[in-house]
């Protein structure tokens, strides 16, 4: 069985600035794969509360993974890339529990300085640059999880992700 005859959710998760969004906008249109972007489902109020500098709870974040479940539920079958941050147990949990498929977890993994570079650069995103300390602090890596380094290019950091998939049993 081939990646393309599963039906479950792809998540590419990670703190900010590991190219959470990058990497899955590029398996969506290289695969043709439905995408859901995470941070374009985050109520208002976190968005404002995040560009303030101030981390989300998990209480905070139980309106947005419940958009998102939502938001995956009702796509056809087949696989589905999440760009997720997917900090921590409670909040993956949450997404099991809400998403009617198996969740593949793929983490982006980046030195902090990179990605604190990576965040001072990019520009037009509410997500605060103060908030990757707190990102760091707060990521959990499940057992479960396919670890990419995410330090090269987006098209090979995507080859690899689909070698691991197409790796697993």
């Amino acid at each position: 069985m081939t990646v393309n005859e599963i039906d479950q959710i792809i998540t590419i998760m990670g703190v900010a600035g590991s190219g959470k969004s990058t990497i899955a906008s590029l398996l969506s249109q290289t695969y043709s794969w439905p995408m859901i972007e995470g941070d374009d489902l985050h109520p208002q109020k976190n968005v404002e509360k995040m560009a303030r500098g101030q981390p989300l709870t998990n209480e905070d974040r139980m309106p947005w993974l419940d958009a998102i479940a939502s938001a995956a539920n009702n796509h056809p079958s087949g696989p589905i890339i999440l760009a997720c941050s997917a900090l921590n147990d409670a909040v993956r949990s949450r997404l099991i529990d809400g998403i009617n498929r198996p969740c593949r977890w793929i983490i982006l993994d980046v030195p902090a300085p990179i990605l604190a570079e990576r965040l001072e650069q990019r520009k037009g995103h509410f997500m605060n640059p103060s908030l990757l300390t707190s990102q760091l602090a707060a990521l959990e890596i499940p057992a479960n999880v396919i670890r990419i380094t995410a330090t090269s290019s987006p098209q090979k950091i995507c080859n690899a992700i689909m070698r691991a998939l197409r790796d697993m049993p």
